[in-house]
């Protein structure tokens, strides 16, 4: 007899004696959607078995012995049936989880990234019931969301308040489609290293709590530079300064860099990746005393990295940042074997997959890439920006193509692993085929090709005409997202016209969109929201660009500041507390960048 998922939901659901907390709460899952699906809900067991991480329901007036439990090499989880009962085996406690989630997903679940309440769970005659043999072999080891500490406002109760119920449903979905982890990047003027109220909801899923970022300035407390300004870096001007990073010559600086990095990783729950970045700036802030002088920024950064990674020891990488000014790959440091590398090519074009041979953009890129994946002997993860609200400001920029595309030639490269960065609710609602694409992408990048479809079932009455709305934007908005900050068109006169002329052409399809999305037999107004914000945007810069003097640029500038008005009519549901609160700090940051770029004009 074959395995029957309704049968075996009225049967018995064997759990390992003493099973860590991830997999009680698989179990638990398992059960809960079983019941949803069928009614009745297998009665829990526990047994004592084999060890590892595993499930096995069977039914009730047969039990089984647990057996054919063996996760084969490569592979993270396999569902088997075994005559008429069911095992799901995990390599670990998360990828016992992410099998589960596998399994129902094959009988007919689907997932969403804001909540339970929008998922879909099928009815007994309409669920898929034999129960048929899965394995996942990912394409990336390590497959994680990151978010900006600061996004959270933790230090203003009522907004941390207003956020995390958010938060709470995306960690879920995150374990539903196969995620591994949530990097919390620490910068400058932050006071903690993790937001405590989501670790109990990612350590009972197995996640992964990932910690660092932009933290050098933590580790080297700027109090101490009036004692000991030679540990701080040399200026160009010949003058010491607290205000970069580390004299990464300086051993006594390394020490007290070292010893703050032990006890941060400590405060990280169960955390054994440390991100150790430089200060978030173009220009970097490195050191050009005589002996650092003849390191390049990113050699600075790795021999940091290595010293770190010498302290905090076996079982723990530590992730050296090619970025900005580190961009470039080391030249005359070696990096030690717990060193890992973290790509992230934030200002390259997006119109085109990383690999697009015709991007002049993207060359450089793939360039830098090659030489990490060659000197960390392919210990390189992907930092990328599907999601960052920044980077687009705020537009909608839908990139499934490019996403999916990026992940396969990431793959075929030799990545190991995968991150991308949200801005919470906001980029669920500017972003979700991205956020959505990513993570299908980062398991099997062709999956992430369904990625629009998936999106555009959330609506659902509307799903045909907002996926044709999606396909359509995808298109416009490619011409848009060919150089780095949307907010900060490029300076040099001939990329400045070809961007103006690109704007405009997107300007003119307005009618078009606007024209799908009024085709949905529902109406979408947080869509509509988003989208007169996008050209609001496109408009003023448009209008910037073309700017003869000073008053019509300070007219544009006031049509860009006031474009924000489009994002707070969508509300906290649509826009989330980063659309409400930070999208507004952000324009006043470009605002002032355009600004004093035309008073050089």
């Amino acid at each position: 007899m074959s395995a029957d998922l309704a049968r075996l939901a009225a049967g018995v659901l064997l759990v390992p004696e003493g099973a860590p907390e991830p997999v009680a709460f698989a179990a638990e899952e398992l059960g809960a959607y079983l019941g949803r699906m069928f009614g009745p809900s297998p009665v829990q067991r526990s047994v004592a078995g084999p060890g590892g991480a595993w499930l096995c329901l069977a039914p009730a007036d047969a039990p089984v012995a647990v057996r054919a439990l063996a996760v084969p090499a490569g592979a993270e989880w396999v569902v088997r049936p075994a005559d008429d009962a069911a095992v799901v085996s995990g390599a670990s406690p998360r990828a016992l989880l992410a099998g589960v989630y596998g399994l129902l997903e094959a009988a007919g679940c689907r997932w969403a990234p804001r909540g339970t309440h929008e998922e879909h769970v099928p009815r007994p005659d309409t669920a898929r019931r034999p129960v048929a043999a899965l394995e996942l072999r990912p394409a990336f080891a390590r497959r994680a969301f990151a978010a900006d500490l600061a996004t959270w406002h933790y230090g203003v109760p009522e907004r941390l308040a207003a956020r995390l119920p958010s938060d709470v449903a995306f960690v879920d979905w995150m374990a539903k489609r196969g995620a591994t982890g949530l990097l919390f990047i620490r910068h400058a003027n932050d006071t903690q290293w993790v937001i405590p109220e989501l670790v109990p909801e990612l350590r009972r899923r197995g996640l992964d709590v990932e910690g660092g970022g932009h933290v050098l300035v933590e580790l080297l407390p700027r109090s101490l530079f009036a004692a000991h300004p030679e540990r701080f870096p040399l200026a160009p001007d010949g003058r010491r300064s607290d205000l970069g990073n580390v004299c990464a010559a300086s051993a006594a600086a390394l020490a007290v860099v070292r010893e703050r990095a032990a006890a941060a990783l400590a405060a990280l729950p169960g955390a054994t990746d440390f991100h150790l970045w430089g200060l978030d700036l173009p220009g970097g802030g490195w050191c050009a005393c005589p002996s650092c002088a003849r390191l390049s920024p990113a050699d600075q950064a790795l021999s940091v990295c290595n010293a770190v990674a010498e302290t905090l020891g076996a079982g723990t990488r530590v992730l050296h940042l090619a970025y900005h000014d580190t961009l470039e790959s080391p030249r005359a440091v070696r990096p030690h074997p717990r060193v890992w590398a973290e790509f992230a090519p934030r200002e390259r074009c997006y119109a085109h997959p990383l690999d697009d041979p015709a991007c002049a953009t993207n060359a450089p890129y793939r360039r830098a890439l090659d030489a990490h994946l060659t000197l960390f002997a392919g210990r390189v993860h992907v930092f990328e920006y599907y999601g960052d609200a920044i980077l687009f400001g705020g537009c909608t920029v839908p990139l499934a193509e490019v996403v999916q595309r990026d992940l396969d030639y990431y793959a075929r490269a030799g990545v190991r692993g995968v991150s991308c960065l949200v801005f919470g609710q906001y980029s669920l609602w500017a972003y979700g085929v991205n956020v959505e694409a990513f993570a299908r992408g980062a398991v099997s990048p062709a999956a992430a090709a369904s990625a629009r479809g998936t999106h555009a079932a959330g609506f659902g009455r509307a799903a045909e005409p907002v996926a044709r709305y999606l396909a359509a934007l995808e298109r416009v908005m490619a011409g848009v997202v060919t150089y780095g900050d949307v907010l900060l068109p490029p300076a040099e006169a001939e990329r400045a016209a070809a961007v103006r002329a690109a704007l405009a052409a997107a300007r003119r399809q307005a009618p078009e969109l606007r024209r799908l999305l009024a085709a949905a037999p529902v109406r979408l107004a947080a869509e509509e929201h988003l989208l007169d914000y996008t050209f609001a945007v496109l408009g003023a810069l448009e209008r910037w660009l073309a700017a003869a003097d000073a008053e019509a640029r300070e007219a544009a500038l006031a049509a860009l500041a006031g474009a924000v008005r489009h994002v707070r009519a969508a509300g906290l549901v649509g826009a989330g507390t980063w659309g409400l609160h930070d999208l507004e700090i952000t324009h006043h940051f470009f605002a002032g960048a355009l600004r004093a770029r035309g008073a050089g004009q």
